[in-house]
């Protein structure tokens, strides 16, 4: 049955175990990918490869999955991420129907959780029984002096006869059995402390549940550097503090807020040595000269907020090279939390506004702030304005944005004239971290101003501004129109057209959610240049430009 068992396991790079056949040969697993918490996945391609005699010819439909399209489900080929009717966002396409087991609700395309519990979802024609009755039932007896092959070998036997009780027959107390046997010969399987949780918070028992989460999230932050630094490994880790952020909104408040402080406490921590070693690099800033540029569409675009296209000179200043990221925010945000200084924000901003990140069903709890290198988001235009001035600097205008994005030359791109996907930080499965992109990089050497998150600038938005404003060093409308202007399509934009450099964003100052970050500008002074040379240096552990 081992033997039988260790060809079984041989999984593919898109299954969830990406090196399955690996971990039965070493204790832990040494790298990870997102997919490896979707057991559904690994039962099925282990089944198949298990009753396949040769291999299937090696054709384009074999290695790309196909892609649908959520709004018009047209279905494409794997290799194509945007539809060419309406420009969305591919997700991948199966044909299986899923639903929540809990709520029984249809999920949409591309969704691997129930979006009102957190549920894994399952497929809808799997059987619908409350107790497991295999063929034949495997006592797996090991010797005292079995080999560490063998305790893999006999520990992945038990988590996938746990999985197959979960998933064919939904009998969840079969499958913790063979889960804690698992456990119990090897208790450093990241994906059995998944299930285990998931399993346990669906019996009622909410303290298990999330002790098996954070096993899990333990065990995949102990892993080596080489395996952190892969994209795949920092969605997966994302992905379980995601469910645990969700299945804590059902526990008791003293509960809740006894983890929610040994969460911020972990934070602030990740933050404090991600500032000692990346001060310097976020803290860039570019120098943008002083000249004429091209700003705005030509007539024949049709965009009317966007034209007359026109002559713009600017003055020197500085832009930040990257968006500010959440660790830098964090700082700003201990600073306020501590001294109550309010005294360069914004005059009229609203009272009591504290600055912290978030929306009324996404706070600053939520795990996307674990990521020290991430663009800050769910911020509003006060926001911005206040940590900008506390940095000791400002918002860009909407013309120094626009310079620093597109040059001189009014080039529809930061990189040029044609579009290209694989310069810009896009798309569902786009990778976070600012500077990601470094091929995407505008003529002055700034990153993500398309793509990554749409940014806060300093103007008033009044969709005819153009056909008024002054050719030298624009500032947008003098009296408030109500809204203020946003720039630079963000990942979630849902074609290229959207994307260019001259689109024109707005939204009421108070606006927050998801797409919306910043970054900072400053006036060029001599003492400027200095000061900035110097808080740019790697070694440099004081905060930002003053």
């Amino acid at each position: 049955m081992l033997l039988t068992l260790q060809h079984s396991l041989i999984i593919k790079r898109r299954s969830l175990v990406k090196f399955v056949y690996p971990l039965m040969l070493l204790v832990a697993l040494p790298t990870m990918h997102l997919n490896l918490l979707n057991a559904e996945t690994i039962k099925k391609e282990a089944k198949n490869l298990s009753h396949t005699d040769e291999p299937l010819p090696k054709t384009k439909a074999n290695v790309i999955k196909n892609k649908l399209c959520p709004e018009c489900s047209r279905i494409y080929p794997g290799d194509v991420n945007f539809c060419s009717i309406d420009g969305k966002g591919l997700v991948d396409f199966t044909e299986e129907e899923l639903i929540c087991p809990t709520c029984k609700q249809k999920a949409n395309p591309g969704e691997k959780f129930c979006k009102k519990d957190g549920t894994p979802l399952i497929s809808k024609s799997l059987p619908d029984k409350t107790t497991s009755v295999p063929d034949k039932k495997i006592e797996i007896n090991l010797p005292p002096n079995a080999t560490q092959e063998d305790k893999t070998k006999a520990a992945m036997y038990h988590f996938m006869e746990g999985n197959r009780l979960r998933e064919e027959m939904n009998d969840f107390e079969g499958a913790l059995e063979e889960y804690r046997k698992a456990e119990k010969i090897n208790p450093e399987l990241p994906s059995l402390h998944f299930q285990m949780g998931g399993i346990y918070w669906k019996l009622g028992k909410q303290k298990e549940a999330l002790a098996h989460l954070d096993k899990c999230k333990t065990i995949l932050e102990a892993q080596p550097p080489e395996t952190k630094s892969s994209e795949s490994y920092q969605k997966t880790l994302q992905d379980v503090k995601v469910y645990i952020n969700k299945l804590e909104k059902g526990l008791k408040p003293s509960e809740k807020n006894q983890r929610k402080e040994l969460t911020q406490a972990e934070r602030d921590e990740r933050m404090k040595k991600a500032l000692s070693e990346n001060r310097g690099k976020w803290g860039e800033m570019m120098v943008i000269p002083a000249g004429k540029f091209t700003m705005g569409t030509k007539e024949d675009e049709f965009i009317p907020e966007e034209t007359p296209q026109h002559e713009v000179y600017l003055d020197t200043y500085y832009i930040d090279k990257y968006e500010v990221t959440n660790a830098l925010y964090w700082e700003f945000l201990q600073y306020i939390k501590s001294t109550g200084d309010h005294s360069k924000c914004f005059p009229g901003e609203p009272k009591n506004k504290d600055h912290t990140p978030g929306t009324p069903h996404t706070g600053w709890d939520y795990p996307y702030y674990d990521y020290p290198d991430y663009p800050v988001t769910r911020v509003d235009w006060y926001d911005a304005y206040a940590y900008a001035a506390w940095a000791g600097k400002r918002l860009p205008t909407e013309a120094e944005w626009e310079k620093a994005a597109r040059g001189t030359d009014g080039r529809r791109f930061p990189w040029g004239n044609v579009w290209d996907a694989k310069r810009s930080n896009v798309g569902p499965d786009a990778p976070l971290s600012v500077g990601s992109f470094e091929y995407g990089a505008s003529v002055y050497g700034c990153l993500d101003l398309i793509g990554s998150v749409s940014e806060w600038c300093y103007d008033w938005y009044h969709p005819e501004y153009y056909h008024t404003s002054p050719s030298m060093n624009p500032k947008g409308p003098e009296a408030s129109t109500g809204m203020r202007v946003i720039k630079g399509a963000s990942l979630f934009a849902p074609y290229a057209y959207k994307m260019r450099c001259a689109v024109r964003i707005f939204g009421n100052a108070e606006d927050r959610n998801k797409s919306i970050g910043f970054r900072c500008a400053k006036d060029y002074t001599p003492e400027t240049e200095k000061t900035i040379k110097e808080t740019s240096k790697p070694e440099d552990k004081g905060k930002a430009v003053h």
